[in-house]
């Protein structure tokens, strides 16, 4: 690429944008990553995940003092690419191919000022089961810092919630409903598990805030009429407290009519960002609980997580050179 200027990173993050990188799809994209980040100068390697699906570690030759990372994949559908006025739409535009654009420019300034042992770290999966995150706990890395790529409007996070998902199931008895004796709902004990984790009074944290829950799905039954013979519900916790505890609080308060199975779950995580930045906590999971394995995370980066998911989802380019200036001076902090 030429200088970067305004319209040469709109248009990379639009060619960007423009591939299907859906979590589980992200082949096409990796791909062209690696020609891009080849073409650039810089080192890359595979990190194999599963059948079609890798990691990229991209490296600069050089011991990695400072390792940029973020995820490739996104969630469904793809959308179309726009750019009008100052503002790029596309899936990804914010989480985070936008601000993947803003770490390799920041990047190449620094690679321009003399600055080395700097490395990208670019995997899949964290929209769904953080997959990728978790196999790359296992290469030979220790950089001094992880700068973590989601969307927190360049403001670098205090802590972030932790997560507890799980699928309450009940059984029950078919029958006729206008006989009681002759069936069981197993929908009727699923809603007592319900309201009392509803009302249950889970902890509070003086930075995070409160521990929240959603009920996202909720099914069971064959009809008005019939006994439902199952039924069960998904849901999803943010925590603000260790897991484990919350887990066995869990089994007493739905009672032994209900089973949970299907958990999968992290803890919250508190960071170090530096004293004389913007800051922020967030309530969403990222790949930060795996990483931190391999070094101290900062996370930030340009956009809105608001809009991430939505079908407008965009990215306002204003933020994202600033995200460039923003990568830039805490990488020096790291490099210099």
């Amino acid at each position: 690429m030429g200088e970067l200027d305004r319209d040469s990173l709109a248009e990379l993050l639009e060619q960007w944008l423009a591939i299907d990188s859906t979590s589980g799809e992200e082949r096409d994209f990796l791909e062209a990553l690696e020609e891009f980040f080849g073409a650039d100068g810089w080192h890359v390697q595979r990190q194999d995940v599963e059948e079609e699906r890798w990691n990229l570690l991209i490296t600069d030759g050089h011991p990695t003092e400072l390792l940029f990372s973020t995820h490739v994949d996104t969630v469904p559908p793809h959308l179309p690419v726009r750019r009008d006025n100052g503002v790029v739409w596309g899936r990804g535009a914010c989480d985070t191919k936008g601000g993947l654009v803003a770490m390799w420019a920041a990047s190449r300034r620094l690679r321009e000022q003399g600055f080395r042992g700097i490395g990208f770290l670019l995997v899949v999966g964290e929209e769904v089961d953080h997959r990728g995150a978790k196999v790359a706990r296992e290469l030979s890395l220790q950089p001094e810092r992880i700068i973590l790529c989601e969307p927190t409007r360049n403001r670098v996070v205090r802590a972030q919630k932790g997560m507890l998902r799980c699928t309450l199931k009940s059984k029950g008895v078919a029958g006729h409903s206008a006989f009681p004796g002759d069936g069981e709902s197993a929908i009727h004990p699923l809603l007592d598990a319900i309201e009392q984790l509803r009302r249950h009074p889970w902890p509070v944290d003086d930075i995070l805030g409160p521990t929240t829950l959603n009920i996202g799905v909720i099914e069971g039954g064959v009809a008005a009429n019939v006994f439902a013979p199952s039924a069960e519900a998904q849901i999803l916790f943010r925590a603000v407290a260790p897991i484990e505890p919350m887990l066995e609080h869990l089994g007493d308060l739905v009672g032994d009519e209900v089973t949970i199975a299907e958990c999968v779950y992290n803890d919250p995580v508190f960071f170090d960002p530096p004293a004389d930045v913007a800051t922020c906590t967030v309530p969403f999971n990222t790949d930060a609980t795996y990483l931190a394995e391999l070094g101290d995370v900062w996370l930030v980066g340009p956009g809105d997580i608001r809009c991430a998911h939505s079908d407008d989802e965009k990215i306002e380019l204003d933020e994202l050179f600033a995200g460039i200036q923003l990568y830039t001076e805490l990488a020096r902090r790291v490099l210099g």
